[in-house]
């Protein structure tokens, strides 16, 4: 579970625990609710990170490259979602 900023950054160095693997890259998709949609949290084999958002506001046309410190603002701002997507693959 996300409470602080510290832990955002322990999930962002294990991230491939929590995601999942298409054999190309990690990805985490979640469920957000304010914009509703889907935010999807990637790592590409090289270790770079990227997002995608398909909302009722907006949908990414591509994979968008993010550095780690924006990351963290995003993961930050949608935990709830994270944790929830984390707990149900835990079950």
């Amino acid at each position: 579970m996300l409470k602080s900023r510290e832990e955002v950054q322990v999930f962002l160095k294990t991230f491939e625990v929590f995601a999942n693997w298409n054999g190309e890259k990690h990805f985490l998709t979640m469920d957000t609710e304010n914009p509703k949609g889907i935010l999807t949290i990637i790592k590409s084999s090289e270790g770079e990170f990227y997002f995608h958002r398909k909302n009722e506001l907006y949908w990414d046309i591509k994979e968008i490259k993010v550095d780690t410190d924006i990351l963290i603002d995003i993961i930050w701002a949608f935990r709830q979602a994270i944790n929830k997507s984390i707990k149900e693959m835990a079950l």
